[in-house]
């Protein structure tokens, strides 16, 4: 795969689109650029003569989004930010009010193939995990927390961003390697978790069992759920009347923050139930299988 292609495949891209309803003329933003699927659909949606804003931490997905920016012009703007900062990107790139939100929080396969970012236990690379320059303001990496915090800090992580049921066995684990040596690489961590898994738990399950660690620490490096809950308020306000919102949340605890905010919007309409991906689409995208898509409008 070069820098400038994208690999990643967009979950329930003709869904959320369909939830945004792009119309000649509008303002849309894509509140998680990635692949730039929803960005693509939105403005052909909107076509001839409607606008996209696109943010993303990561700058290569901006740059290869760029070259691709080049058949529309003026309609595609693209900002490199932090998706907390959406009112205030929205206001200064013209797109307060706009006319529909995209947020999809999944990771894209090319975060993921990348080793520089450290997010993947089956590719070696340094434990880092920011998405980008911008991810968080102290610099705080993966590998800081593996070899900085404590045990009971370690455990508390395990347990509330990665919902592990054997987070004590993983963090004394980690705390008992780093006094030999460092952690330093993804590929040390994963094989330290997967030892402290009990065998019989590794042999019924087909999810890897440095899954939820590496999700805990990712987490905790992007500040993802903090950063979540304000970006979707600020959304909110941004969004005229009779827009939508829709959120495609691949984690229980993404999904409980999308429903618990649009439950408390002022004036909604909310889908009582998410979408779920068909069965089709599972087969051909397995990392679809978690995802739920749920919508807000916002009434007149």
């Amino acid at each position: 795969m070069s820098n400038l292609t994208s690999s990643h495949v967009a979950v329930m891209d003709h869904e959320t689109i369909d939830a945004i309803k792009p119309r000649p003329g509008g303002r849309y933003i894509d509140a998680t650029l990635g692949g730039a699927t929803y960005s693509e659909a939105l403005l052909e949606g909107s076509s001839p003569d409607g606008r996209v804003l696109s943010l993303d931490l990561d700058p290569h997905a901006l740059d290869r989004a760029r070259e691709r920016q080049k058949l529309y012009g003026h309609r595609w703007t693209l900002v490199e930010t932090n998706f907390k900062n959406l009112r205030s990107v929205a206001q200064d790139n013209d797109f307060a009010p706009c006319d529909g939100i995209v947020f999809d929080l999944g990771l894209s396969s090319d975060e993921l193939a990348d080793p520089s970012k450290g997010l993947s236990f089956q590719i070696d690379g340094p434990l880092d995990m920011r998405l980008g320059p911008q991810a968080n303001e102290d610099g705080l990496t993966a590998e800081d927390i593996v070899n900085r915090w404590n045990e009971r800090e370690l455990v508390d992580l395990l347990r509330t961003y990665g919902e592990e049921r054997f987070a004590a066995r993983i963090a004394n684990a980690i705390v008992k390697r780093r006094r030999i040596q460092p952690i330093r690489s993804t590929m040390d961590l994963s094989e330290v978790v997967a030892g402290s898994v009990p065998s019989g738990i590794r042999a019924k399950t087909r999810i890897h069992p440095a899954t939820k660690t590496f999700q805990a620490l990712r987490i905790a490096v992007n500040d993802e759920l903090a950063n979540l809950k304000i970006a979707l308020r600020d959304a909110w306000d941004v969004l005229a009347p009779g827009g939508n919102i829709a959120v495609v949340s691949f984690h229980s605890l993404e999904d409980r923050i999308v429903k618990q905010t649009f439950k408390q919007y002022p004036n909604a309409t909310v889908s009582k139930k998410p979408i779920v991906p068909g069965a089709e689409e599972v087969a051909i995208n397995p990392r679809a299988r978690s995802a739920k898509l749920r919508i807000a409008t916002k009434n007149a």
